[in-house]
């Protein structure tokens, strides 16, 4: 893991200021967003948010720790994906996830999104 975002890297971004029910505070995000991307001239990733509280909500993933460098059970929130500026996010990945983490965000976000 570099300092550079890539995707599958866990890192800690700062997703305030929020409205309604998006995801508040500072927080693990999983990057979602392609290396193309990431490392480009937009200075942007896209995300999903990450929480230690599970609802039962289909489009989230759970994760269990080590992995990620997760310290507990977490839901990965594809419900709550966004782009943020690369500014929000900490110094440093903490982790990565699996392939098989990452296949089923992609599976559903592309329900999500009609992609």
């Amino acid at each position: 893991m570099g300092t550079q975002p890539s995707r599958g890297d866990i890192w800690t971004a700062n997703l305030n200021p929020v409205r309604g029910h998006e995801q508040a505070g500072e927080r693990p995000v999983l990057i979602v967003s392609t290396d193309l991307f990431n490392h480009g001239p937009a200075d942007m990733v896209i995300v999903v948010p990450i929480t230690r509280t599970g609802r039962g909500i289909p489009m989230h993933v759970a994760v269990d720790p080590p992995e990620g460098g997760l310290s507990a059970r977490s839901y990965l929130l594809c419900d709550g994906v966004r782009a943020i500026s690369r500014d929000r996010l900490g110094a440093r990945p903490q982790g990565r996830v699996s392939d098989e983490t990452m296949d089923a965000v992609a599976d559903r976000l592309r329900i999500l999104l009609e992609l």
